[in-house]
């Protein structure tokens, strides 16, 4: 029941992940049947005793949608559009298939055609929601029905009897492999979560860096760096509230400064526990004097917060990133809190001006 419940929070997540990685597959097994299909037209001369130059352009016309399709592909990235046109893809050679069949003699052997449909609506089917396959595949049997008012196919019963278990049995395939699915995906996200956050404070922990930062590894991958703030929080004599109550109320000390933390920054502020009892703020989009008021409301939150075990302070240092190397912005960060230590702890110091932010 909680997987049912992570599944819908997660739902677009979960579908786009589900596309992506069939997304390869998916683009091939529509090559492949548009590329085969054209070879129907053998059957057709075969068909008809001679060169069935009437369904030449009805077999050959879907590569013009072929194109159109392999650009969207290239385009975009949402699955639900590249879902949609994937199904169509397939309607297409569908309809093509109809139209050539219009101008055979013979349409007795409709049915295996249509039997190799089913088997395309299968692969298709893995990259694509349950809903959405059942619904694209129920529409098969709609395109037959209407292409006999025209076609008059001489076996239609058959058709029916054997189109409709083929549908229920991809449906319930195509159900199983979701379920399938959600189970892999369920159980990467924990291990992507466990990567980006540290156990203990539910804050991100180092790797994060791995997603905000350019390929060269030193610049954010921030459209306004120039107005980025860093911010290194480190609690004042924490090796004391470590040796005089345990290390157990220790890291319940450590679990309440990220709860102060997360409570004072804002959504795209990134908090980040760097090591031990040290935490670094990444604030994209902040000036300097934002970036102060940020860190003494932090100060004196810590400080008048009741964490259930004793008083603590902290010092905070702050520096600007100058849109280079980040790492030159964490040290000039850690340098101001040094210096906040020395200055007497329980205070806010800013790198770039070396001004300090008196104790309240």
């Amino acid at each position: 029941m909680k997987q049912i419940e992570w599944y819908v929070g997660e739902k677009k997540s979960f579908f786009q992940s589900k596309y992506d990685y069939y997304r390869k597959f998916n683009s091939q097994a529509i090559i492949i049947a548009t590329v085969t299909s054209l070879f129907y037209f053998v059957s057709d001369c075969q068909l008809s005793g001679r060169i069935s130059w009437e369904t030449l352009f009805p077999r050959t016309i879907i590569l013009l949608p072929l194109l159109i399709y392999l650009v969207l592909q290239k385009k975009v990235k949402d699955y639900r559009i590249l879902v949609i046109a994937t199904y169509l893809m397939i309607h297409g050679i569908m309809w093509c298939t109809i139209w050539a069949t219009s101008y055979l003699p013979n349409r007795e052997h409709a049915n295996e055609g249509f039997i190799i449909m089913h088997l395309l609506f299968f692969a298709i089917g893995f990259s694509a929601s349950f809903r959405a396959s059942a619904i694209a595949h129920s529409l098969l049997m709609a395109d037959i029905l209407v292409s006999d008012l025209f076609n008059h196919y001489e076996h239609m019963d058959l058709i029916l009897s054997l189109g409709i278990p083929c549908i229920i049995g991809v449906c319930a395939v195509q159900y199983t492999m979701g379920k399938v699915y959600l189970d892999q995906f369920v159980t990467r996200k924990k291990l992507e979560e466990a990567l980006r956050y540290d156990p203990l404070t539910r804050v991100f922990n180092r790797n994060k860096l791995v997603d905000i930062l350019e390929k060269d590894g030193t610049r954010l991958a921030f459209e306004n760096q120039e107005e980025t703030a860093f911010m290194i929080i480190d609690i004042d004599h924490f090796k004391k509230v470590n040796d005089t109550y345990g290390h157990e109320e220790g890291d319940r000390v450590l679990v309440h400064m990220a709860e102060v933390i997360k409570k004072c920054i804002r959504a795209v502020d990134l908090a980040i526990r760097w090591g031990g009892e040290e935490f670094i703020i990444i604030m994209p989009g902040c000036s300097l004097e934002h970036a102060k008021q940020k860190a003494d409301r932090i100060r004196r939150e810590v400080q008048f917060s009741n964490n259930q075990i004793c008083t603590i302070t902290v010092s905070i240092g702050i520096s600007m990133y100058d849109g280079n190397d980040y790492f030159k912005a964490v040290s000039d960060a850690d340098k101001a809190m040094y210096l906040a230590k020395e200055k007497g702890r329980n205070c806010v110091v800013c790198f770039e001006e070396g001004s300090e932010i008196e104790v309240r």
